[in-house]
């Protein structure tokens, strides 16, 4: 098999001018990278990663940390990060917090011991003991869909779920609706809160002080909709509209709706939150709120490199905005 010496050999160059041409060097001349390049596919060579790792400092691997893995959102956002880091030359090493405080600040002191080249992370707990992992940590970090702990200055990239919330309430106001249960995530979840206090500030807004019977809290999944969605309309039967703060639960609340023989949106509207593939199957039909997951992950992607390119320089933080997709849970509520 062909080395590098074999390349600087045939070219009649030094090794180390192989070596800068292969990095791209601005002080290797262009006709020199191309005879490099030429000579590299004539010889099938390839780099050996572990060699080029250790002239450059480098384990080009990276650790990105979702909260579920069996969750669909973040697995989406994951594919868009792969894929970008991938394209330049990076492998990464997934970690599944699984929603355990102690399985999240396991992965980070892996990072630690298998020397990643920094870190994607989206955790589910951030007490004081993760905070502190995290400021000894000597990488670039860079968080998704969520916000560095307090006095930490780690970039991020995130929607902005309070203003998306309460576009998602004026559209169901516009419709005429009043009585707006909402079914939220736990308390602990930042996302759930910010998507709670779109709701609660709306409504405030237009004289509607919706009380604590028309918002049911703790679930993350289709069970947990499912269930909020009758305990919300034994509390309130007068309900017009339920805003759900992600389309999981919303999707739950509509299968208890049909279950119950309650036609949506006729009787009464749903609106989601996130826009999942599921979101839009035929018999879902789920209006809903979008973000751009796509472009979260590759935006949070390109910000880690620029750190890792430049340790000295911090990317600013991106807050991006969901939009409104409308599909066939929501309807004008009709007055008599």
């Amino acid at each position: 098999m062909a080395n590098i010496k074999d390349i600087a050999k045939h070219l009649g160059v030094s090794v180390s001018t192989v070596s800068r041409a292969m990095n791209n060097h601005p002080d290797v001349r262009e006709e020199t990278k191309q005879q490099v390049m030429e000579a590299i596919r004539l010889y099938n060579y390839r780099p050996n990663a572990l060699a080029k790792g250790l002239i450059q400092k480098k384990t080009f691997t990276i650790g990105l940390l979702v909260p579920d893995i069996s969750d669909p959102f973040p697995s989406s956002l994951s594919n868009a990060v792969e894929e970008t880091l991938f394209e330049h030359g990076y492998q990464v090493v997934f970690g599944n917090g699984n929603r355990n405080s102690d399985k999240e600040k396991q992965f980070l002191l892996n990072a630690v011991e298998r020397q990643f080249d920094g870190l994607i992370l989206t955790p589910d707990y951030m007490d004081e003991e993760f905070s502190e992992l995290l400021s000894n940590l000597e990488i670039p970090i860079v968080f998704l869909r969520r916000r560095p702990p307090a006095g930490l200055s780690f970039p991020f990239v995130d929607v902005d779920h309070y203003q998306a919330a309460k576009t998602a309430m004026q559209y169901l106001l516009e419709l005429g609706h009043r009585q707006i249960g909402f079914i939220g995530m736990p308390q602990s979840s930042f996302i759930g809160n910010e998507r709670l206090r779109g709701y609660t500030d709306v409504m405030r807004l237009h004289g509607i002080d919706p009380g604590p019977g028309h918002m049911i809290l703790g679930g993350r999944t289709i069970d947990n909709g499912r269930e909020a969605m009758g305990r919300l309309l034994d509390h309130n039967p007068d309900l017009t509209a339920v805003f759900a703060a992600n389309d999981l639960l919303g999707i739950g609340a509509l299968e208890w709706l049909a279950m119950h023989q309650i036609a949506v949106p006729d009787k009464l509207s749903v609106m989601g939150f996130d826009n999942l593939e599921y979101a839009g199957l035929y018999w879902i039909q789920l209006t809903t709120m979008e973000q751009p997951r796509r472009e979260m992950g590759v935006r949070a992607a390109q910000m880690l490199l620029q750190m890792i390119a430049n340790k000295e320089q911090t990317p600013e933080s991106d807050l991006m905005e969901a939009k409104l997709v409308i599909r066939k849970t929501c309807k004008a509520r009709l007055t008599h």
